[in-house]
């Protein structure tokens, strides 16, 4: 059996970067240069951040002139419609006519067959309990539910979760859902053919190539050779020493040689 296989990977649109992308557009989008409402943040959550942290990504596009102090504020609002809106607007859905494709113009060939979900997009869904076959009405009604909770509501629900991880579970959800409908153009009737799995055939999956970039990071450097010196008072010693030894074994030389002689002149 003949397969054709299509791949393709969207730079910068990995979750980490795309929340990255999702908060500087925010930023740009503020009345206030200092306060960034962020509506998939839950109600009530507040940090502050520098625009060095902000704009540390080549992902992510610098104002004209940001100054690397300046401290944000950045308040939650928890806005489940707002969020969608504002993670919509890190795609370009638009595509060329008799063309299909999937975001940002890039060609796509239509979603058919199974498809295994891993890696980011299983623990997204694993956290809200959608990994078990729910139809995309009740995955939509159970991320909108809590989107709406706020952070103290969150925090008491799931006390053993990092807080980072419990900030950005309402982002990354709706990220997944703009990024597999709208993206890769799944629909309710494709829904059901993706499978939320952390491991095919008993094997964990992964992003390979980004395993493999991130693997490079923690490879120790090779230590340089050791060059062993001499300070130059040790180096005069050592020539000198030499030196004698060398004059010590000539004049020994010498000796032997004349000894020899003596005993051949006498031997006649």
């Amino acid at each position: 059996t003949n397969y054709s296989i299509y791949t393709h990977s969207y730079l910068c649109y990995g979750q980490n970067q795309a929340l990255k992308m999702l908060m500087a557009s925010l930023h740009r989008a503020t009345t206030s240069s200092l306060q960034i409402s962020h509506p998939c943040y839950p109600k009530g959550y507040q940090e502050n951040i520098t625009t060095a942290d902000l704009y540390n990504s080549p992902c992510v596009r610098a104002p004209s002139t940001p100054s690397p102090a300046q401290v944000l504020t950045v308040t939650g609002t928890g806005d489940p419609a707002a969020c969608t809106t504002a993670i919509q607007k890190l795609f370009n859905f638009s595509c060329g006519a008799n063309r299909t494709c999937g975001f940002n113009g890039v060609y796509q060939p239509p979603v058919r067959g199974q498809f295994f979900a891993f890696s980011g997009l299983y623990h997204n869904f694993h956290f809200l309990n959608l990994t078990g076959g729910q139809s995309l009405t009740s995955v939509n009604a159970t991320i909108g539910q809590f989107c709406t909770s706020s952070w103290e509501k969150v925090q008491k629900e799931f006390p053993t979760v990092g807080r980072t991880h419990l900030r950005d579970a309402c982002a990354a959800s709706f990220y997944t859902l703009a990024l597999l409908l709208q993206g890769y153009k799944f629909n309710h009737m494709t829904w059901l053919n993706i499978h939320f799995v952390p491991q095919v055939a008993n094997v964990d999956m992964g992003w390979t190539l980004g395993y493999m970039l991130n693997l490079t990071n923690i490879i120790p450097s090779e230590t340089p050779q050791r060059v062993i010196g001499l300070q130059r008072s040790n180096w005069i010693a050592t020539t000198v020493l030499l030196a004698v030894i060398l004059i010590l074994i000539f004049c020994l030389l010498t000796v032997i040689c004349c000894q020899k002689n003596s005993s051949s002149y006498e031997s006649l």
